[in-house]
């Protein structure tokens, strides 16, 4: 891996500086077309530039050409690169769609599932490049758990699309636990020695370094489906490929618990838009806990009923100290699986 740190060097500066210089341009282009949407949780709900995903999208694709260009990689590698890129591609595309069509819930979820089918093209014509049925767990090691795997395995990356896609819900919530799931699985890479694995993630992580300042409150553009959904697809891709299932598990253990409590309490997938009854009260900026026994039940709710009000840089703040002490343990879990 040390003669690769030089292209991912390169491809991680060039990745970074294409979000640094495109995103404003980004967000004069949809706020002059129209693609903005109200920040609900602003005094006079001012109007926001959406679907930042395309300046992530942008950065990751040019970052990852670069490298493809100036290091050498084999069939194999090269394969297993593009069909975790495609697969996040997919997610963008669907997110996109979403931003500007509107789909519905479970229209959205579905399509997701789509995600995965590059990495089964990959797998299948490229046996060597990713190893099927063999999820690999803290202290057991490998599994041989085949049958459930495969019938997990379709909805693996949309899972950790959706859940992504569930928590995109303040600004800077999105960008900000993503800094920290790919600093961690960086750092897995370094010590796993694994090239592939170390310029995803470090061009994934340029790449939000850069975007994050646009995103954090107060946000001038949001992410849209095409930026969570992207992301999301992207960790779900990456687990996948690389057997890493279990760690970007606990690493998306704050999305998942948002989710399952969005589940419930929605009695299935709905949008934002849908909720009748607001999970979260603002006023003059300052965000409560909904008393209405009708409200819905949200990760976001449950903090601000044990912590009291707080303003929405306050609540993306816990949500990203949560993130840390998932990413912790996570890499507790990397160190505690048995090696080969």
């Amino acid at each position: 891996m040390p003669e690769a740190f030089l292209g991912v060097l390169l491809s991680s500066i060039v990745a970074f500086l294409v979000v640094k210089i495109a995103t404003p341009k980004i967000i004069k282009l949809h706020l002059e077309h129209g693609l903005s949407r109200p920040d609900a949780h602003k005094p006079g709900n001012p109007l926001v530039a959406h679907s930042g995903g395309v300046a992530l999208f942008l950065g990751f694709v040019s970052g990852l050409i670069l490298f493809m260009l100036f290091y050498p990689l084999d069939a194999s590698s090269l394969a297993k690169l593009v069909g975790v890129a495609l697969s996040a591609g997919i997610g963008f595309a669907i997110g996109y769609i979403d931003d500007k069509k509107i789909l519905g819930g479970l229209t959205k979820t579905i399509l997701s599932v789509f995600t995965f089918v590059p990495l089964a093209v990959i797998g299948f014509l490229y046996p060597k490049a990713i190893e099927w049925g063999r999820p690999v767990v803290p202290i057991i090691g490998r599994m041989r758990m085949t049958i459930i795997y495969w019938l997990l395995l379709p909805v693996s990356v949309a899972g950790a699309a959706n859940v992504v896609n569930m928590l995109d819900v303040l600004n800077g919530i999105v960008p900000g636990t993503s800094i920290v799931i790919f600093t961690t699985l960086a750092i897995i890479s370094i010590l796993k020695g694994d090239t592939l694995l170390f310029v995803l993630t470090v061009v994934s992580l340029a790449v939000l370094l850069a975007y994050y300042p646009f995103n954090a409150y107060p946000a001038r553009i949001f992410n849209g489906d095409s930026g969570s959904l992207f992301l999301g697809a992207l960790l779900g891709a990456i687990a996948v490929a690389f057997h890493l299932e279990f760690v970007v598990l606990v690493l998306l253990l704050p999305h998942i618990l948002n989710g399952l409590f969005v589940l419930v309490s929605f009695r299935g997938f709905r949008e934002h838009r849908e909720i009748k009854v607001r999970p979260v009260l603002v006023e003059n900026g300052i965000l409560r806990s909904n008393p209405d026994p009708k409200a819905p039940l949200t990760l976001t709710r449950l903090i601000l009923h044990f912590s009291g009000p707080l303003t929405e840089k306050e609540v993306a703040e816990m949500y990203i100290w949560l993130e840390v002490v998932a990413a912790f343990l996570a890499f507790l879990s990397y160190l505690l699986t048995p090696v080969g």
